[in-house]
């Protein structure tokens, strides 16, 4: 057989003055087809079980994943079904932005660092921001969360994310609290030798989410644990988008991407400390390998493993999970061999589509796709 090469523009030129723009339409269309065929469509197209059977309901799944191959070429962007204006809760994901954001306010003060030690108000025993950080990203504790979440407040949060340009973004409450959106913050008193600083805000009231998706399930369970026969309302839940939570671990591993660019302002130790926390395992705390194995909280590629032993030497995976609500959404840097990705991917699990019963796919369905979807990426990507 032989193949016939031919550029673009001679293929165009070709058809000049010729009545044949039905033909060039479906070639083009032709084209437009192959060019869909990018390393998350391979992934895919897997014919792994953890694949295919999350293949057969796509539409309730509602995947979205956004994929940056870096190389020394310039990094390539691919993305599936990503929409901005498509809702979906990101849990623990705003652990990320958060983390960052107390970074660059205690940047901003000239008196406390992330050792100073703090406690919040109504709670005695005092922390360290860079404690609860590394809490936050190792076995994404919550209560972690909600004492730097009442240290900066939703004004500053909001405030600073849509100066950054994530449009897409709003954080709205704490988690796993009653009263979780009260716009009054508890006072955080920071020791400074024998004096003390003491931060507290109160915050303006926020606007309901406006995209589509925002009702949920068929049912739900409420805080009284009453079945409430209709879809739950997210319009005053936290928001981030797939492309929006990509660019924030973009920027914290790619910084120089970023010079003269509007981004979150880490200096360099800073940033190898968040690296750090965003690879450490759980045994860095001193927490039991039984209670939280070494793939905890690490879905992508090793989320689907068995035993602690089967850490790949030549992987490094930098991430932040979240799942609740039936939602289950990851972000990481992932250094395997000789490639290095950083894949963002969202997806529902929730077949009996009521909420809050604590009844979810996350191990049967959506962390083993996880896993497989990044072993295919990386697998297309070193063929």
């Amino acid at each position: 057989m032989v193949l016939f090469v031919i550029s673009y523009e001679e293929f165009i030129l070709s058809f000049a003055g010729m009545k044949n723009i039905p033909f060039v339409i479906i070639f083009l269309l032709i084209l437009g087809c192959k060019s869909k065929k990018t390393p998350i469509h391979f992934a895919i197209k897997s014919s792994k079980p953890s694949i295919s059977n999350v293949k057969k309901n796509l539409k309730d799944h509602k995947i979205q994943i956004k994929l940056t191959v870096i190389n020394k070429d310039g990094n390539i962007d691919y993305e599936y079904n990503v929409d901005n204006e498509e809702y979906f809760y990101p849990a623990s994901t705003v652990k990320l932005p958060i983390a960052l954001l107390a970074i660059e306010k205690v940047n901003e003060s000239k008196f406390i660092t992330l050792d100073t030690p703090f406690r919040v108000e109504n709670e005695s025993e005092k922390y360290t921001l860079r404690d609860e950080i590394f809490k936050m990203f190792v076995i994404s504790d919550n209560k972690s969360f909600n004492r730097i979440f009442e240290f900066l407040g939703q004004d500053y949060i909001n405030g600073k994310l849509n100066a950054l340009g994530f449009k897409n973004t709003t954080i709205f409450h704490r988690l796993s609290v009653v009263d979780s959106d009260n716009l009054k913050t508890k006072k955080v008193y920071f020791y400074i030798e024998e004096d003390s600083i003491s931060y507290q805000t109160f915050n303006r009231e926020i606007d309901a989410n406006q995209i589509n998706g925002l009702k949920k399930g068929k049912k739900f369970f409420n805080n009284k644990n009453e079945l409430v026969k209709k879809p739950m309302d997210f319009s005053k839940k936290n928001r981030i988008s797939i492309n929006d939570l990509h660019e924030m671990t973009t920027q914290v591993f790619l910084p120089e991407n970023y010079h003269n660019k509007n981004s979150f302002k880490l200096e360099n130790k800073q940033r190898d400390f968040i690296w750090d926390a965003m690879s450490a395992l759980p045994r860095k705390l001193g927490l039991s390998e039984e209670k939280y194995p070494g793939n905890f909280v690490k879905f992508f590629v090793r989320g689907d493993e068995n035993v602690n032993d089967t850490i790949n030497n030549n992987l490094k995976i930098y991430n932040k999970v979240g799942s609740a609500y039936g939602q289950l959404t990851e972000t990481a840097f992932i250094d395997s061999d000789n490639q290095k990705i950083i894949l963002t991917a969202s997806m529902y699990v929730n077949d009996n589509k009521i909420i809050n019963d604590d009844i979810y796919e996350y191990e049967s369905v959506g962390i083993p796709f996880f896993a497989s979807l990044a072993k295919e990426i990386l697998y297309h990507l070193e063929k």
